[in-house]
Formats: structure tokens, C-alpha cells, sequence
């Protein structure tokens, strides 16, 4: 290493955001849409950090299977795409999505990517919307399976086609989340 490279001041890294709010804002973002009927579900939950506190000023994107099955597709010059939702999480760490229930083989679940401030790289992972037994069950898991962190994918039910599921970016309870 020469003299110059070893007296050289290091450029802090930089974190994504905060500029949720105005850059990726969508009208109806919690809204998904399909083209296709089927069984009207509301997931709802908050963003946690280590602490347990909510984590605001976060944004949480969705993907998902149509409710027969498969990749939806998107009209040409549609507002947004099919099976696609976003919304900011608000100061209590909230957040809603109003969808329908996946199908497809296997337990049904939803994809979710979530960028937030103090975030290197978006964290990606998935919230199933079936019961525990039935998660565990799913050959697509693997090793997962097994393990006692997969209770934190799977969402509770509470009735009418609502489901809450907490995400805990880090600590205790941490969400298992997926290599990209």
C-alpha cells in the first residue's frame, strides 16, 4: 500500500432513504389488484426494530400469486402492476395490505421486500396466510421447516379474512429473512 492510499480519509457508507414518502409513493398502493375474483384478505401488522420499537418513515412492498394460481399479468398502460402492492409504514410502525388470498401449490403466501432508513440493502422475505401446521407442511421450505423461526413467516389470523403479522428487522423474534 503506498503513502497516498494509506493517508487517504475513508468515505462513510450511505443507507437508503429517507425519501419513501415522496420518490415511491403510490396512490392505492395498499390495494392490490387482480383481474380475476377471489377471496378478499387484509394483512396488517408493524415494522419493529431490535428494541421492539415501530419503525416509521419504512416502506413495504408486496408480490403475490393471482387466486387461481398464477403470474399476474399487467395490462399495457395500467397505473400500476397486478399482484403488486406498496405502502409507507406510519409513526406507530403500521401497515395495511388489502389483496386476495394467493393460490397456487403449497401454503398461500406473499412475497415482501421492505427498504427503510439505516438499510444497506432492502430485506426481503415472505408472510404465509395458513396455519403453522400447514406452513410446515410446504416441501418448497426444506430445512426450514423444521425450525422453530418459521413461526415468524406465518401470519395470525383474526377472523373476517384478516390477517396480522409483526416484522422484527433485527433481535429477539427476528423475521427470517431470504438471501436475495
Amino acid at each position: 500500500m503506498g503513502i497516498e492510499a494509506a493517508n487517504a480519509k475513508r468515505t462513510p457508507s450511505q443507507t437508503v432513504g429517507p425519501f419513501f414518502h415522496e420518490a415511491l409513493r403510490w396512490k392505492d398502493g395498499g390495494l392490490v389488484t387482480f383481474s380475476e375474483p377471489g377471496e378478499r384478505v387484509v394483512l396488517h401488522g408493524r415494522l419493529l426494530d431490535g428494541a421492539g420499537n415501530p419503525v416509521a418513515d419504512a416502506l413495504v412492498e408486496t408480490w403475490q400469486l393471482t387466486p387461481s394460481g398464477t403470474v399476474p399479468a399487467t395490462a399495457p398502460g395500467a397505473s400500476k402492476p397486478q399482484g403488486f402492492g406498496r405502502v409507507e409504514t406510519a409513526k406507530d410502525g403500521s401497515f395495511q395490505i388489502e389483496t386476495l388470498m394467493p393460490g397456487g401449490d403449497g401454503a398461500p403466501y406473499i412475497a415482501v421486500t421492505i427498504l427503510a432508513r439505516g438499510l444497506l440493502k432492502a430485506l426481503r422475505t415472505r408472510v404465509y396466510l395458513a396455519p403453522e401446521s400447514r406452513v410446515r407442511a410446504d416441501p418448497g421450505l426444506g430445512p426450514l421447516a423444521a425450525s422453530p423461526r418459521l413461526a415468524t413467516l406465518v401470519a395470525q389470523s383474526t377472523g373476517g379474512g384478516r390477517f396480522r403479522w409483526d416484522v422484527r428487522v433485527q433481535g429477539d423474534g427476528e423475521t427470517v429473512f431470504f438471501a436475495p
